[in-house]
């Protein structure tokens, strides 16, 4: 089994990903940043559209949203996108938007309900379309929506893409952090920052007596990222109107921008862009090697 894992690296495994690194910055686009999880199901792509939205409203940066996510785009639903993008003269997608945020997703390129079958490759191919193949003009920030787990996208955008850092989304119960500690360690063999970890569904909060009640048990994002030497960018509340604002296509952080669960997300907003700030100033006091 070791040799085996051992000649999956030598013919392009993870670990030999990090070695191609270049210039690869999206034209016009400051940082990009991946929105990632281990697993589905833990409010990755909620997150993503919330914070891109606090981003932009709270934090006045110009902000786009690429729903990475091929094989199960929600962004069209969750920023209620409509339509399909138009095209410059030069071919390139004009980004539809909504709440003042560009937005590219594989779900305005096809039907609703069609099912995309792709290998690999065609992933790929059209991960390099919606990236490099969008006008998205200059961007402070470019929020990219991961799809769940550690496979072939992960690698694409970080491959191809000079991603600024990664959030890691998790819920606080064992299984997910299980497999978000994956999600960190995979980032990390490719040299993309970890911006912090998520926490979401943290707790419960009755509406009726205020009582706090830790469905999904308590701590475990701050345990493993005490043990993973990364922070906790913030940990977000279970709450109806989180639901509810993304099947309406109304992101909380708009339909109610003064609850406890839109200021929890605007605190991670202001955490993300900090720590941006640190690490462009680390990069820029990093002394040149001449050759």
């Amino acid at each position: 089994m070791r040799q085996l894992l051992r000649s999956f690296t030598r013919l392009g495994g993870v670990r030999s990903y990090s070695a191609v690194k270049k210039d690869l910055r999206i034209e016009g686009v400051k940082h990009a940043i991946a929105v990632a999880s281990g697993k589905g199901g833990v409010g990755k792509s909620t997150t993503a559209v919330n914070l891109a939205v606090a981003l932009a409203n709270k934090c006045g940066m110009k902000v786009g949203l690429l729903d990475a996510d091929v094989y199960g785009p929600n962004v069209p639903i969750m920023m209620k996108l409509e339509g399909k993008p138009e095209v410059t003269k030069d071919k390139k997608m004009i980004p539809i938007e909504s709440y003042g945020i560009k937005c590219m997703s594989i779900g305005l390129l096809v039907d609703k309900d069609a099912p995309l079958v792709w290998r690999g490759p065609m992933v790929s191919s059209a991960l390099e379309k919606m990236t490099r193949g969008v006008d998205w003009g200059n961007l402070d920030i470019l929020v990219v929506d991961m799809p769940p787990g550690t496979g072939d996208a992960h690698i694409t955008v970080s491959q191809r893409l000079q991603l600024s850092g990664a959030l890691i989304v998790s819920t606080p119960q064992d299984v997910a952090l299980m497999d978000a500690r994956r999600g960190i360690n995979m980032f990390s063999k490719v040299e993309v920052p970890i911006l912090g970890i998520v926490e979401n569904m943290s707790c419960f909060k009755c509406p009726n007596c205020a009582e706090r009640w830790f469905i999904f048990g308590e701590g475990g994002s701050r345990k493993t990222a005490a043990e993973m030497g990364i922070e906790v960018a913030g940990e977000i509340p279970l709450e109806l109107g989180i639901r509810k604002g993304s099947d309406d296509g109304v992101p909380i952080v708009i339909s109610a921008p003064d609850s406890d669960v839109s200021k929890a997300y605007i605190e991670v907003a202001q955490k993300v862009v900090s720590r941006l700030e640190e690490l462009s100033k680390e990069q820029h006091s990093r002394p040149e090697i001449s050759l």
